[in-house]
């Protein structure tokens, strides 16, 4: 499915008998800015400031031709509840109340009022029933920018998820009770649409790949990689699942990918683990184990921050350290992997049944999630650390994580809330904007 930029209406209102010299630089301003620092997204900025009514009405329909998903109000001076409650009834977007700071008082008349204004407006929108966000302060502000930054960063993330077509192939693993999912409440929530296929679409492209680019894509790693212990034809296989995804995405236009990757997979010596990792490399999300929720983490986190995101278990704490030793089979991207580190190309790490990577992952901050449908809601588990440099201490990949939080503390919360096995770890601090878009969405978090 085709990625469809997030569109980001920009409205200057000011009502009639306030002075518009400065609701006219704000709109200038600010319209810059927008464009400057966001130029992944569509900003429309109205042609002209809104003083009346019939300029609100002007801008209304050129916002529903250019099917902006949120508008930005940005209260050039005070502004009726008029303008906010008309736009977001005809447009039935979220509405962004921006209210600037006042100008420094020199004793005159009032300038901007646009504080008064905001609260106005938001009251008579939360009245209304329609969802209403605030910002308060200069676009010139730290602060403001973070904050209109995350917001758009959110609804940037959410329109991506609508867009996300999902491919399914196979179900869950053996015994695997927590990777089932509600299909329609993930559309309903996520947007996410899916479309499952049997693994044996995968198998048959797999058996029908070029033997030329099989042994060229084989021979690229023997050359390039440090591959140990492969029994004879582990190799090729890999590289014909390689090639087989790559052509299965190519046909049905998929976005992301959920395996049921054992035990077939694994009897046909095609574990994909290693597979998936370079698909991560290249800013493709596989879910493995056929973790549906896992992998709707992974995705907001991929959409939120652009960075390669790994899907693991939390198999041990030292709660004297703090931490947690996160770990799976092999499928982390190589662009993960901490600088100081061997890369290994070798066997499964369990079944033996397949090619996995072998390497501990690189330092730095992390947020660690996980998506959960628990009774008929969906809830996200949140929670941040410090990844360190890690000894590999098995085989398959790891990173050990100092915890924000008491570790223990956290790991009896995940048992508690009854929160599944698999996390979502992305190397950057994106806990507000997870916890924003969760807000936007009606979302309970577990921290």
């Amino acid at each position: 499915m085709e990625e469809k930029k997030l569109n980001v209406g920009l409205i200057t209102t000011v009502s009639g008998r306030w002075p518009t010299e400065l609701p006219t630089k704000r709109h200038h301003d600010y319209s810059a800015w927008l464009a400057d620092n966001f130029p992944t997204m569509n900003i429309v900025k109205a042609d002209k400031l809104a003083v009346d009514m019939k300029d609100v009405e002007e801008v209304i329909i050129s916002f529903r031709k250019a099917a902006v998903d949120l508008v930005i109000l940005l209260l050039g001076a005070f502004t009726g509840d008029n303008a906010a409650s008309l736009i977001a009834e005809e447009l039935k977007v979220p509405v962004m109340i921006w209210a600037p700071y006042e100008p420094s008082f020199d004793g005159g008349r009032l300038m901007a009022n646009s504080l008064v204004s905001a609260t106005m407006n938001a009251a008579a929108l939360h009245r209304l029933g329609y969802k209403a966000h605030f910002v308060y302060g200069d676009y010139t502000d730290s602060r403001v920018q973070k904050e209109v930054t995350q917001y758009l960063k959110v609804y940037d993330t959410i329109k991506k998820l609508k867009y996300t077509f999902l491919g399914l192939l196979g179900y869950r693993p053996t015994a695997f009770y927590s990777s089932t999912f509600d299909e329609t409440l993930i559309r309903q929530k996520f947007g996410i649409k899916m479309e499952e296929f049997d693994l044996k679409v995968i198998f048959d492209l797999a058996e029908k790949a070029d033997p030329a680019k099989v042994q060229a894509d084989a021979d690229n790693i023997r050359a390039h990689e440090n591959v140990q212990n492969l029994p004879d034809g582990h190799l090729e296989n890999h590289s014909r699942l390689v090639l087989a995804l790559e052509e299965f995405i190519r046909q049905q236009g998929f976005n992301a990918l959920i395996l049921k990757c054992w035990p077939e997979m694994g009897n046909l010596k095609f574990t994909p683990c290693g597979a998936m990792a370079r698909f991560a490399d290249k800013g493709f999300v596989i879910g493995c184990e056929g973790d549906m929720d896992a992998t709707i983490a992974m995705l907001i986190q991929k959409y939120l921050t652009g960075k390669t995101v790994f899907m693991s278990d939390l198999i041990t704490i030292d709660e004297k350290a703090n931490t947690a030793l996160f770990w799976h089979c092999g499928q982390a991207g190589k662009s993960l992997k901490d600088p100081e580190s061997d890369f290994i190309v070798s066997n499964h790490p369990l079944a033996g049944q397949g090619v996995a990577f072998y390497t501990t992952l690189k330092p730095g901050k992390v947020t660690i999630a996980r998506m959960s449908k628990i009774g008929n809601e969906y809830k996200l588990f949140l929670t941040k650390g410090e990844a360190i440099p890690t000894q590999r201490v098995t085989k398959g990949v790891m990173v050990n994580v100092v915890m924000e939080e008491p570790v223990l503390k956290m790991l009896y919360k995940i048992v508690e809330e009854g929160v599944p096995h698999h996390y979502s770890i992305v190397w950057e601090d994106v806990a507000e904007e997870m916890r924003l878009l969760c807000k936007v969405l009606g979302i309970e978090v577990i921290e």
